[in-house]
């Protein structure tokens, strides 16, 4: 743990966001807070590190993004890839279509990224037909069960494994998020999910223990500040020796 724990109950309360509430201009601005959330808080920062070396050695990969939102980080992740001479398809996902509208729009210079509407819990493609999925403040929208079958299906729709990155539960980050609404929250509906977020959120310690018991060989870390992982690195068989021996 990088910092004191002051833990809070768990509170599901419902995000407005997930209850399709607020215009299209207000859905639009919460997700623009969304992306600068991820880009200076840390959630970015999670994906690169734990992407890049399950990508190791490749010069082409295909990328599923789960609850894509705007489609930030599959930008984001694209450009990065670029700098270093490798080639990613990304296919961003997403229930709602008022979030897709806004992640063709954003994403329109974009050749390698696909909007795609779908269920994260059954997702319309075959076993190991990605490269690696990944999943950015997700997982605490759902309870264990739930995390359970969503982390199931990560792992068979991936080939290489999979990233997803989400808040901790405690109450510094509540705090922070409140002191600093009117830099990362802007609309009225991140103000609501953002703390409602962090109450929802698991404690490391906790998704340990529903990463235990979905079966998934999925490791999870702790990240400052307030964050976690679950990453999964598949086991591949080695690969045939070439050349004579």
């Amino acid at each position: 743990m990088f910092l004191p724990a002051l833990t809070p109950p768990q509170r599901n309360r419902a995000e407005l966001l997930d209850l399709k509430s607020g215009s299209a201009r207000e859905v639009e601005k919460s997700l623009r807070d969304i992306a600068r959330i991820n880009k200076y808080l840390g959630g970015v920062k999670v994906v690169e590190n734990a992407l890049w070396p399950l990508l190791e050695g490749r010069k082409e990969a295909t990328i599923l993004d789960i609850g894509t939102g705007s489609a930030d980080i599959p930008r984001y992740l694209v450009e990065a890839a670029q700098k270093r001479g490798v080639k990613l398809t990304v296919f961003a996902a997403d229930l709602l279509e008022r979030h897709l509208q806004i992640a063709r729009r954003d994403g329109a210079g974009f050749s390698t990224i696909f909007p795609l509407g779908s269920d994260a819990f059954s997702l319309p493609l075959r076993d190991q037909s990605v490269d690696i999925v990944t999943a950015s403040l997700f997982l605490h929208h759902f309870r264990p069960a739930q995390i359970v079958s969503l982390l199931r299906e990560f792992e068979r729709v991936s080939h290489l494994g999979f990233v997803a990155n989400d808040l901790v539960r405690d109450l510094v980050p509540l705090a922070f998020f409140r002191l600093s609404a009117p830099i990362f929250a802007r609309s009225y509906l991140t103000r609501h999910d953002g703390a409602a977020s962090i109450l929802r959120a698991y404690t490391a310690s906790e998704m340990r223990g529903i990463v235990d018991s979905s079966g998934v060989e999925a490791t999870v870390s702790e990240h400052f500040p307030y964050r976690l992982s679950v990453v999964r690195a598949a086991r591949l068989p080695p690969r045939p020796i070439s050349g004579k021996m």
